[in-house]
């Protein structure tokens, strides 16, 4: 690993967590609205049946909530991220009950816990694969990079579900980012590596990228 790419990540965290802390909450909640209304109308969101969706963590990326919820109201069947030290799978929610059961993890996020079966959205007895990941992160540019939190989830995943997607002949995946306007950044902001998946597309409240 670059330990120059290293540094200038760290600091990009730092300026853009930094940045994300004048936002307030209701102008929070006014550009997650914006984002899920704008995900209802893309045709990739209304073409896919498995979708996986992040929880969000406080103050500092689109509240997933109200998406969640449309989810689960829905025919499409929702998957989110259950994480060890080093993997992170997609499992399936059932209903709004259930999500709302959920325990919270260290980070403060709702995570279904690691001894209770869950059907897997790659997992061969469930067998059907994604067909839409929304993608969260810490920082995003126009050609659709994206610096996460450091920890490689979901680089590693979507590498996983593609790879996946490849042995079973299916599409792979598509892959939306959610993003505040604030969280775009210059093109060449974001230092790259080669293990960084690039987006299918970057949906803001004022723009889809």
């Amino acid at each position: 690993m670059n330990k120059a790419v290293v540094g200038l990540k760290k600091q990009l965290r730092k300026d853009m967590a930094s940045r994300l802390s004048s936002l307030g909450t209701a102008e929070l909640k006014k550009q997650s609205e914006s984002v899920r209304q704008k995900l209802q109308e893309m045709d990739v969101f209304r073409a896919s049946k498995n979708i996986s969706i992040y929880i969000s963590m406080p103050n500092s990326e689109i509240i997933t909530t109200d998406i969640i919820h449309d989810l689960l109201k829905s025919d499409k069947n929702c998957f989110i991220p259950r994480c060890t030290k080093n993997n992170m799978d997609m499992v399936k929610i059932i209903d709004i009950d259930d999500f709302e059961s959920l325990p919270v993890n260290k980070w403060n996020i709702p995570e279904p816990p690691l001894d209770q079966p869950r059907s897997d959205a790659i997992d061969d007895n469930y067998g059907n694969g994604l067909d839409l990941i929304l993608v969260p992160g810490v920082a995003f540019d126009k050609e659709r990079n994206r610096i996460g939190h450091g920890k490689g989830y979901y680089d590693r995943y979507i590498k996983k579900c593609n790879i996946w997607a490849d042995e079973h002949g299916i599409d792979r995946p598509k892959t939306i980012a959610l993003s505040l306007n604030e969280q775009i950044v210059d093109v060449g902001d974001i230092p790259l590596e080669e293990t960084d998946e690039q987006l299918d597309f970057v949906l803001t409240p004022s723009n889809l990228f």
